[in-house]
């Protein structure tokens, strides 16, 4: 049975190296603008709700809304409804480029919300201390509530990433490519089931990957 699986690899490994690559290229591109931008909507998000160092309930509901409204769409439906947004972004709605811009999208939200919900996690009299010792609102940010934060945000970061990847399965809607595509369209459309569980182990894999290196990173970096 192995043997199978092994032939199978082989002839269809060019087609399986191609969707890695194109799914590599969308994840890192996406993972890179879900990074910065999700962390910053996340600290703007913390700061700016009721409650927060600088409360201003117009800025945190325009955040809060465009969130709740990118996460709230079934993703297979924003791939199709973002493509006009694609052609003026990038001169085009179709291909891995395009893939790219839906996938960080919704990276961001999410790695956003999770971040407003690590930063909520930390001890309040953080800013107190930070306060007394004149730290302006940018070094509180950095070195109190950042440092201190750091061990969740990178688990969260963990978590957006292996969301990404699933969420790449079916970016091929628009001519993304990937695992996911070529699992779908060469492995289960065409009755080729060894080809399909080859790219499932290979995603197993990348997940396992993903997760390790984000909890051995959140361990080397838990100096709370």
């Amino acid at each position: 049975m192995i043997d199978q699986y092994i032939e199978t690899f082989k002839s269809f490994k060019i087609e399986i190296f191609q969707a890695f690559y194109e799914t590599f290229d969308m994840l890192s591109i996406a993972m890179v603008f879900t990074l910065i931008i999700g962390l910053l909507l996340g600290f703007l998000l913390f700061i700016t709700r009721l409650d927060g160092i600088h409360a201003n309930r117009g800025i945190y509901l325009i955040l809060s809304a465009f969130i709740n409204i990118i996460r709230s769409i079934p993703f297979i439906l924003f791939i199709i409804v973002i493509i006009p947004f694609n052609r003026w972004i990038i001169g085009t709605g179709f291909g891995v480029d395009a893939s790219k811009i839906p996938l960080s999208l919704i990276g961001i939200a999410t790695f956003a919300r999770f971040t407003e919900q690590d930063l909520l996690d930390v001890d309040k009299n953080i800013y107190e201390t930070s306060y007394s010792l004149g730290a302006s609102t940018l070094q509180y940010c950095r070195y109190f509530l950042l440092k201190e934060a750091r061990t969740g945000l990178i688990l969260s970061f963990t978590s957006a990433s292996i969301s990404l990847l699933s969420y790449s399965t079916v970016m091929g809607i628009i001519g993304g490519g990937g695992l996911g595509y070529l699992a779908i369209s060469e492995g289960y459309y065409n009755f080729n089931y060894d080809l399909m569980w080859i790219i499932i182990v290979i995603m197993i894999i990348i997940v396992q990957f993903f997760q390790t290196i984000g909890n051995m990173l959140a361990k080397k970096y838990d100096k709370r």
